[in-house]
């Protein structure tokens, strides 16, 4: 069975608020190959990652991390984590439209 590779990229939209980075779907789990966060913007930034359960609770992976601009972020601390089937992957920003995020992963069964 071939393995399904999943990515996602965006640039944060919102300040303080956990957006969705990444959602395993309701019937497998993902394990997070690759996360990385480029600082494209002329302020310093700070981002939390979190893994959310299908049942809503939030577990902080990364629960604070400055990225200074015009540097990047590999996010070690998520990268082999598993987000749950019907799970997400979130992240929080302290900055609007500064800080750039992609996700790879594969669905497990």
């Amino acid at each position: 069975m071939a393995t399904k590779q999943l990515v996602d990229n965006f640039l944060n939209d919102t300040v303080d608020l956990p957006q969705i980075a990444l959602s395993a779907p309701s019937g497998n789990s993902v394990a997070i190959d690759s996360f990385t966060v480029a600082n494209n913007s002329t302020v310093n930034a700070s981002y939390k990652a979190y893994i959310k359960s299908s049942a809503g609770v939030l577990s902080p992976q990364i629960p604070f991390k400055v990225v200074v601009w015009g540097e990047n972020d590999l996010g070690i601390g998520i990268v082999n984590q598993v987000i749950p089937a019907g799970g997400s992957l979130q992240v929080e920003s302290s900055a609007l439209n500064s800080l750039y995020f992609t996700v790879s992963g594969r669905e497990l069964s």
